[in-house]
């Protein structure tokens, strides 16, 4: 879903994956941060983030792994209610993907 992201269940099956929140406003967040303008709110589970967008703050661990200090690849439990994805990010003038034609001042004067 990030728009600069090539990762996938497919060409890396040890990323943990995480499907936009329930929440319209942090989905929209998230939508947002990402840089994807494309995502379809009527079927938001089909869009995941993976990971590596998420600062360590915000991942939820297993208890293995907190217990013995082990770091499985898909050790992440979920996300903080507060995540939001910070890192790896398109920058914010590759996310703009339309030009808004303004009418000029001669235009509105007419109407």
């Amino acid at each position: 879903m990030v728009k600069s992201c090539k990762n996938n269940n497919k060409n890396n099956k040890e990323l943990k994956f995480f499907t936009l929140p329930k929440n319209s406003l942090k989905a929209k967040e998230w939508i947002e941060a990402a840089g994807n303008s494309m995502v379809n709110m009527e079927k938001p589970k089909s869009h995941r983030i993976c990971a590596i967008h998420f600062e360590q703050k915000y991942l939820v661990r297993h208890p293995h792994e907190v217990l013995y200090g082990l770091l499985p690849p898909k050790a992440y439990r979920g996300l903080t209610e507060n995540a939001v994805p910070t890192l790896h990010l398109p920058e914010r003038s590759e996310t703009l993907e339309m030009v808004v034609d303004l009418p000029n001042e001669a235009t509105c004067a007419k109407r």
